[in-house]
């Protein structure tokens, strides 16, 4: 399935970590949201990917490995170069809860 997304790849005291926007419905099952980071990683060839959501009020919220929601925590993310990502991308294996199509 080609899915559009926007994503961002920040290197923060040496680390290197791509950030993918996602509505924040996708934080309500940890699950399912590692089994998207999962899917993410041939996209990045492999670099750490974290979740990420804002609030209504522009605060940012990250899901992904910890010491990397903690590097992120102190990133103005406003500030990182953002773009808009077209990509194959097969969930139908990766969320079990998404809906069989008949």
């Amino acid at each position: 399935m080609n899915t559009q997304f926007e994503g961002a790849v920040i290197t923060e005291q040496g680390k290197t970590v791509a950030v993918v926007s996602v509505q924040r419905a996708v934080f309500h099952d940890s699950f399912n949201a590692s089994l998207i980071i999962k899917s993410m990683l041939p996209i990045f060839k492999g670099m750490p990917v974290v979740l990420m959501t804002v609030d209504n009020q522009g605060v940012p919220a990250y899901f992904g490995r910890s010491d990397l929601v903690l590097l992120l925590e102190n990133v103005n993310i406003k500030e990182a170069k953002w773009e808009q990502i077209s990509a194959d991308i097969d969930l139908s294996n990766s969320c079990p809860m998404k809906e069989k199509e008949d």
